[in-house]
């Protein structure tokens, strides 16, 4: 079983125009289509047997997905597809709609982001967010990797951030998005440190920074903590499989120790829903 932790379901205007901008800019070389449909959500999925799919909420960045519609597109795949709803807290109605996502919309996790919504995680708009969403088992998906947008610190895309927070709130599940690129050494350190602080690997097109943080976490005996992820539409699951599966040719012949195959595979066919509660 392959189940993709981080998928996007966004058009293009839905992503607003200082991503758009931010993120063009940035990825200019990679030809990344980012207006997706829930048909082409669908088809990209075929290689995975379950995925969670989310938009991004921002009001500071003015990015909108509606959270109905990715509970309407979940709902009509059931059997494959797993809806996180996202939640701004700087959103003074953030409680009541993280409340009707989940008793209303059948949501199941939150996806959020200091970079993108314009906050610290230790502030107390997000920690009543962190509160709620301990209390009725939902996990938050949190961007913690570099990011292109520049009027936002980039200090506050940094995995130990979320220290403090799972101190605060330990039995919240922490998924560090796209394994803390560059700053792996600090998502090891996370999810080393804490039992429900675990880490994506999403997009996995960056081959020399993946190759050092899964030898990184395999060093640590962390490679169990780690979950499988394409970031869709940045990267598909063919071209994840395939990076991570030839990760070691990065440092072929070069006497470095390799990344073992078998952790690997065990991270490709990982049962994060389990890990997660959400089976």
């Amino acid at each position: 079983m392959i189940i993709d932790v981080h998928t996007h379901l966004s058009t293009t205007e839905q992503w607003g125009p200082i991503f758009n901008e931010a993120f063009g800019r940035a990825n200019a070389s990679h030809g990344v289509d980012l207006h997706v449909t829930p048909e082409r959500h669908f088809q990209a999925m075929a290689g995975v047997d379950r995925a969670i799919v989310f938009g991004i909420n921002s009001i500071s960045m003015k990015m909108h997905t509606p959270n109905d519609a990715i509970a309407e597109y979940a709902n009509a795949h059931p059997e494959k597809i797993i809806g996180f709803m996202s939640i701004d807290p700087n959103d003074p109605g953030a409680i009541e709609e993280l409340n009707r996502c989940h008793s209303k919309l059948g949501l199941r996790g939150i996806k959020m982001s200091p970079v993108y919504q314009n906050y610290h995680p230790c502030e107390e708009k997000v920690r009543r967010i962190h509160r709620r969403a301990e209390q009725l088992g939902l996990p938050v998906l949190t961007h913690a990797a570099f990011h292109s947008i520049a009027s936002t610190p980039m200090e506050w895309a940094n995995p130990l951030l979320y220290d403090p927070v799972a101190r605060e709130f330990p039995s919240l599940k922490i998924i560090l998005a796209h394994i803390g690129l560059p700053w792996f050494t600090d998502a090891m350190v996370m999810v080393r440190k804490h039992k429900n602080v675990f880490a994506d690997i999403s997009p996995a097109f960056h081959r020399i920074w993946m190759y050092q943080a899964l030898a990184c976490f395999q060093e640590f005996s962390v490679m169990h903590k780690l979950m499988f992820g394409t970031d869709f539409p940045v990267a598909t699951t063919e071209q994840v499989l395939n990076n991570l599966r030839n990760v070691n040719e990065t440092v072929k012949n070069t006497g470095l120790p390799k990344v073992d195959p078998g952790l690997i595979e065990e991270l490709i066919h990982r049962d994060s829903l389990t890990l997660l509660g959400l089976n």
